[in-house]
This record gives structure tokens, sequence and C-alpha cells, in this order.
């Protein structure tokens, strides 16, 4: 809900009306696609469910908001909709988008394409990464924007009008955004590198889930032995299948802690299984005996087989030392091209580089040495490593701005 004054930007007209019908859906979808270019925003649940419960989007242009009703309109008549953000002519603005983008996927199958996230566009043009649509509404408009619905019932009809009024708010000041902040990265020549992680991020939201991969975000697996580990694989993989057979949230069904306790003690019986501390009294005979049969299959994996997770050790002096080094060369880099640094890598990241290059082994496979994250930061790092660039720093209005000079005296460009 707006608490200042309206900007002196021109904002789209808002009825409050939500567009319930197909045939509604259908006259906005023309408007935005004729529009060229619109912005979007969802309001879901996904506490008690095991994929989120779609309850509201909200779509603006430079002329309107509408706010769409996906609970009234069949999943199927708003195939429409998620077709326009998958088309790569139609361009999209979100803030934080993420999960709006994995929505749209789960919702249609269709992979988004030309996403334009303020989020990532703040962090391009040196505002925090990662930063609230309130900071940017109020960087670039003045206006300070009420947080207050985030967690309503979206799912209850009819929608109070303060949470109408939120829901336009969460839209109706992008597209004034979306035009500044899209100069800003025109004129640092960062284009390229916004599309780039746009793009990334969409191909991310829209991956499916590795069943057989979560088993490494359980609390403390990493202290479990080979064995152990391959039973938590099987039984992590077990609990997300019979999760989306129950449609229930993961950690719903089944703790996380109460997985390492059985990956660590390996019950072979119901009895045992019934002793593990925190497992739930009431669940299912039948899941029980899956859960049964999951650990045995573990405990049968031919111990070539078994996974294993790597931790590094303490690290030595002089490797801490490199990778603070290179954490403030990283941070110079990146800010002195006016680029958040939390943007395009992490602390932990350029320590993992840090421990290959002391050594001496290829890094080549390193994150930062594809795409826009080696444009933007990798490949200056490495030449400065390499003693094959350097850097000239000044401050100009209250930022840090880095000119970057090869061994040979030349200029290199930032971006």
């Amino acid at each position: 809900m707006t608490q200042s004054p309206p900007p002196n930007i021109p904002l789209p007209a808002a009825s409050g009306k939500l567009i319930a019908t197909p045939a509604g859906l259908a006259e906005v979808c023309d408007h935005l696609r004729a529009a060229g270019t619109f912005a979007f925003d969802t309001e879901f649940i996904g506490e008690n469910t095991y994929q989120p419960v779609l309850c509201l989007i909200q779509v603006a242009t430079r002329e309107r908001v509408e706010l769409i009703d996906p609970i009234a309109i069949s999943r199927g008549s708003m195939l429409p909709f998620w077709s326009l953000l998958a088309d790569p002519a139609l361009e999209k603005i979100c803030h934080a988008g993420d999960q709006d983008a994995e929505i749209a996927w789960l919702e249609s199958g269709l992979v988004p394409q030309n996403f334009f996230d303020t989020q990532i566009g703040a962090g391009m043009v040196g505002i925090s990464y990662p930063t609230a649509l309130w900071r940017a509404v109020e960087h670039f408009t003045g206006v300070t924007l009420e947080k207050a619905h985030t967690y309503s019932a979206w799912d209850r009809r009819p929608l109070s009008r303060d949470q109408i009024a939120y829901a336009i708010d969460d839209v109706r000041y992008l597209p004034a955004i979306h035009t500044a902040m899209k100069a800003q990265i025109e004129s640092l020549g960062h284009a390229g590198w916004m599309h780039a992680a746009c793009d990334e991020m969409c191909r991310h939201s829209a991956s499916p889930v590795e069943a057989r991969k979560l088993f490494t975000k359980i609390k403390g697996s990493a202290s479990l032995q080979p064995q152990q580990l391959a039973v938590l694989r099987e039984i992590t993989a077990l609990r997300e299948q019979l999760a989306y057979e129950q449609d229930l949230p993961p950690r719903t069904l089944l703790r996380d802690e109460v997985l390492f306790d059985i990956a660590e003690r390996l019950p072979g019986n119901l009895a045992a299984l019934a002793r593990i501390r925190g497992f739930p009294a009431e669940f299912p005979d039948s899941f029980a005996e899956d859960l049964l049969a999951s650990v045995q299959t573990g405990l049968a994996i031919p111990e070539a087989d078994r996974p294993t997770i790597f931790i590094p050790g303490e690290d030595p002096a002089e490797v801490k030392r490199l990778a603070e080094n290179l954490w403030v060369a990283a941070q110079v880099i990146c800010l002195g091209q006016s680029v958040t640094p939390g943007l395009v890598t992490s602390q932990n990241e350029v320590a993992a580089l840090a421990r290959l290059v002391h050594r001496d082994k290829p890094f080549d496979r390193h994150p930062l040495m594809s795409g826009w994250h080696h444009e933007c930061l990798g490949q200056k790092l490495t030449a400065l490593m390499r003693g094959e660039v350097k850097i000239h720093l000044t401050m100009q209005a209250e930022a840090l701005r880095a000119t970057f000079d090869d061994d040979r005296g030349s200029e290199v460009v930032p971006g």
C-alpha cells in the first residue's frame, strides 16, 4: 500500500477487479502482446502442498494494471498467459522473479524467456544485491511502499481492499523502474551481462528437482560414512516421491533430522524404525516398509558406487591469505564496474578458486570461468593474478571506478 504522495511519473491505471474468465484473460493477453513489454508478479501459498498453489497474477503495462484470478480460471485456460512468458519476442519485467519463473514452468511446462529482473538489474548498476522491491521503488520513484500482506491468505475470496492495493503496488511501478534502470545498464555497457544473468535465472528456475542429489542438503550429511550416505540418498529420494504423491511438503512428511538419524542408525525393521527420535507415530505402515526397503537398497550399493561429500579441511595460512586477497580484488573489479559483487560471485566461491590456484590445479571449470561471470570478473581476476593487468581506481560521486591496463599499457575498457 502506497504511503508517500504519488510520484511525478506516469502510473498505469488499475481497476482493482479480478480477471476471472477465459474471455477476460484473452483480452488482457492481447493487450500485453500489443504492448511488447509488461511487468508481472505472482502471489502463491507454498506451505501446505508439494508445489506452490498459485493464487493471483498481477500484470502491468504503461497503460493499465490487471489482476488475474487463476483460482477461477482453469489451468488449461491459463495457457495463453504462460505462452506470453515463454515468448522470446516479449520482454517481461519482474522483481526477484526466480519463484515466479518456476511457477510459470510448473503450471505450463514452458520455459520462461526474455525476463528483465529488476533485482538483478539493481546489482548491475551497483545497488545492493539482493534488494527488496520497496527499496527499488523508493530509489527510482521516491515512493515508500507498505509490506503488510507478504504472507497474506491469497487463496481466500473476496480479496480485501488492502490485499488488492498491495498486489497492484507489486507491479505498478515496475515499468517506470525498468525504463530508468535499463538506461543506466546500457550506459554502463552491461546490457549483455543483464540479459545473460536473467536467462540464467530462468533456466535454473525451470529445472526439475534432482531427487537423488537432495541428500547433500540434509544437515550433517557430510559427517556420514559412504555407506550411510548411500542410504541417505535412497531415503531422501523416496521422501521426495512420497511427498509428491501425497501433495505435501517433503519436510512435513518426514523431517530432515529423522532422515539423518535413519541413515546413521540403519534400522532393519519396523520396531527399530519406530525408535528413531522424531519418527511420526502416525506414519503409514506401507510408507515405513518402503523406507526400510530403501535402507536395504542403500546398504546393497557396491562400495565403488557409494557417494561421498567432500569438505575442504582447514586451509593453510597461505591459502587463506590468497583467498582474502582474491576476494578483495574481486570486490574491487566488480564495484569498479558498478556491479554489486554478490550478484557475480561469493566469498566461498572465490575461496574455492584460491585453493585451485594455490595447488596449481586447472580452474577452467570454476563458475567464474564461463559466461557473463567470466566476462565481468573471471577474466580480469585471472589476468590480475598472472600480472597481466593493472587496476587503476578513482572515486567518482561516492562510487568506486576502475580502469584496467594490460601488460602492454593499453587500457582495457570495463565491461
